[in-house]
């Protein structure tokens, strides 16, 4: 079982976030969060003893935490790929521009976009570290491989150093 969010996916974060803002009924709820993050279904943990679904439940309880502090890479690896972001508003090309600001537009929906919005921003490199030209055609590629693969906390202290510069870049725009 995961023990902490960073040990997460992207698209595990997301769901669990989907499961707790949508699922009122507190056992429910934390049962399909058992699902999501054991990869087990729903019957699978219903049928569980009642000894060892209290045990999970009770590391459910202390994974809920992110740690704001985390160090932020700005060159990463998913899934063998190297990437780099690109943080410096100059250095994006006017296509990344417009998609990440496509998927920030609306604000309730930007948590639900990350791995669109990273994928926007990165750009592959090269195993001796050139960067690659970010290719718009390859956008949903990579975004779901960040979606399916890229961790929590790998995507959560860029997404923070991505809201911090947003602010800047539409202050200064």
């Amino acid at each position: 079982m995961i023990s902490n969010y960073k040990n997460l996916t992207i698209k595990q974060f997301l769901n669990c976030k989907r499961i707790s803002d949508t699922v009122q009924d507190p056992i429910d709820r934390n049962v399909r969060l058992l699902s999501e993050i054991t990869g087990r279904s729903v019957d699978e943990i219903e049928s569980l003893p009642l000894g060892e679904l209290k045990d999970q439940l009770k590391q459910l309880a202390s994974i809920e935490t992110i740690d704001p502090n985390q160090k932020l890479k700005l060159k990463f690896k998913v899934k063998g790929k190297r990437f780099e972001v690109i943080w410096k508003a100059q250095e994006l090309t006017a296509a990344q521009y417009i998609d990440v600001t496509h998927f920030a537009k609306d604000s309730t929906q930007v948590i639900y976009n990350v791995h669109n919005m990273l994928a926007a921003i990165s750009v592959e490199r090269t195993w001796y570290g050139k960067r690659k030209k970010y290719d718009g055609a390859k956008h949903k590629e990579i975004a779901d491989l960040f979606y399916n693969h890229m961790t929590i906390e790998q995507a959560y202290p860029i997404m923070l150093f991505f809201a911090s510069s947003t602010r800047h870049w539409q202050a200064i725009s």
